[in-house]
């Protein structure tokens, strides 16, 4: 309800991952939220998801040293656009593998911070298994 009177536009069909993966917005909403955020349009519709990527996913790729360690503020966490790509494999920083979360963390979280909580819930589940069979 609040995105329809904000923008006068129905709330686009959101996939697997939910608002994670946006699909992009007419011009005047998007001149609406940069109004908002103080931006330059083009700056934010440079960050919006390329339609390419908007597929149902089961998973999404992450690395979780660039997730916590934001270079910009160390005390804000941050989603890389790059791991939104559908072909993402390996952390252009780290050169490991990207780690991955069920895509129905972001559906089920309604913001940065509960996704956040539950990606690390699913991390320390995933380790304290693996720690186990080791066992």
């Amino acid at each position: 309800m609040l995105w329809e009177v904000g923008t006068s536009e129905e709330l686009p069909a959101l996939g697997t991952a939910g608002w994670i993966l946006f699909p992009p917005i007419s011009q005047s909403a998007l001149h609406r939220f940069a109004t908002l955020a103080r931006l330059d349009d083009e700056r934010l519709r440079h960050i919006q998801t390329p339609s390419a990527w908007l597929i149902d996913r089961r998973c999404m790729p992450y690395c979780f040293r660039c997730l916590v360690l934001n270079d910009a503020d160390v005390s804000a966490p941050r989603w890389k656009r790059e791991w939104l790509e559908p072909t993402a494999k390996f952390c252009r920083v780290h050169r490991t593998l990207l780690e991955t979360v069920p895509a129905s963390v972001f559906r089920r979280s309604g913001h940065f911070a509960a996704a956040l909580d539950a990606i690390s819930r699913h991390r320390e589940m995933r380790m304290f298994n693996n720690s186990v069979r080791l066992r």
